[in-house]
């Protein structure tokens, strides 16, 4: 299984933005929810960029629900930019696509 991580930065235009890779499945989504833990507690904006994802299954999406989640709890916008086509199937299967914020 190809190496998956998450990175917090700031961009330009002043949003945090969050850089998801590799493959996402039951063995990486944990520790990368553990890594981010706490990310949009002081956030404003967040954009999660997930164009380096080069594999994923319901727990990538579960991942992202629970992100969405963390972020109405904190009070912080979210948006996920240049999804997979693998990942936005799952995503429209599960009727996810009114729920979370995709650009």
């Amino acid at each position: 299984m190809a190496k998956s991580q998450v990175e917090r930065s700031s961009t330009s235009d002043g949003l945090d933005q969050i850089n998801v890779s590799g493959e996402l499945g039951a063995q990486s989504v944990p520790g990368l929810l553990r890594k981010s833990r706490g990310w949009f507690d002081n956030a404003n904006s967040v954009r999660v960029n997930l164009a380096k994802v080069k594999r994923t299954d319901s727990a990538g999406v579960a991942m992202l629900l629970d992100w969405w989640r963390q972020s109405q709890a904190s009070g912080t916008q979210i948006q996920y930019v240049n999804a997979p086509a693998q990942m936005l199937d799952i995503i429209r299967f599960c009727a996810l696509d009114d729920v979370l914020p995709l650009a």
